[in-house]
Formats: C-alpha cells, sequence, structure tokens
C-alpha cells in the first residue's frame, strides 16, 4: 500500500486555518459598515435646515451661485431658534448680491421646521 502524503490543508498551520477566515470576515464587515456609513445621512441642524431654506428662497428669485456663510449665529428666543448670518448670490442681471439672512427654526418635538427664511440688503 502507497504512503499517502498530507493534504496542503493538513499542512498549513491551526492558527493559519483559523486566523486567515476571521480577518477576511472582519475585513468584508469593516467595508460593508463603511458603506452603510457613507450613506447614511447626518441629522439635520438649525443651521443645514436654515442653509438650506435660504438658498431654496434665492434659487426662486433668479439668483445663482448661492453661498451661505459657515459660521452662522444662533439664539433662542419666544421658544424658537434664531439663525442669522451672511450671504452672497449673484442676482439675474449678473451682478453679485451681499445680503444678511435670518431664519426662524422651531423645534416640534421630533422634528424641525423652518418657520421663516428671510434675505435683507
Amino acid at each position: 500500500m502507497p504512503a499517502t502524503q498530507p493534504s496542503r490543508f493538513a499542512r498549513t498551520p491551526l492558527w493559519a486555518r483559523v486566523a486567515v477566515p476571521v480577518v477576511v470576515l472582519a475585513g468584508a464587515a469593516g467595508v460593508v459598515a463603511g458603506v452603510v456609513a457613507a450613506g447614511a445621512q447626518p441629522p439635520a441642524t438649525v443651521e443645514s435646515m436654515c442653509r438650506s431654506a435660504i438658498e431654496s428662497t434665492l434659487e426662486s428669485r433668479g439668483h445663482a451661485d448661492v453661498d451661505v456663510a459657515q459660521s452662522l449665529r444662533v439664539t433662542g428666543a419666544d421658544g424658537a431658534l434664531r439663525v442669522s448670518g451672511s450671504v452672497t448670490s449673484v442676482d439675474d442681471s449678473g451682478h453679485a448680491d451681499y445680503a444678511a439672512l435670518r431664519c426662524v427654526v422651531r423645534d416640534e418635538g421630533d422634528a424641525m421646521r423652518v418657520v421663516s427664511a428671510r434675505v435683507s440688503d
């Protein structure tokens, strides 16, 4: 009876037979978690809600290249949050327009709502 040679799998150390699948599974889980996290939207903030409302308001008036300031001031008043700052845009005649913005955002339990979004020169 001829002697049989051990298979390649049998010659692989036990630690490698356990570690390699664990590392592969952990890497796959990390990739899946990264894809899910990248697809998830961050929760809306008062500033982001105001920024979106101002952009929509100006775009509906024919303005383009709307740029809301990155730093906005948030203050509380009358049970609402007031957001103020500046915005630049280009009007329909091509002139640069610099304006002050003001938004009022109300917290309605599990949601926030923009009550007012105004732009003044």
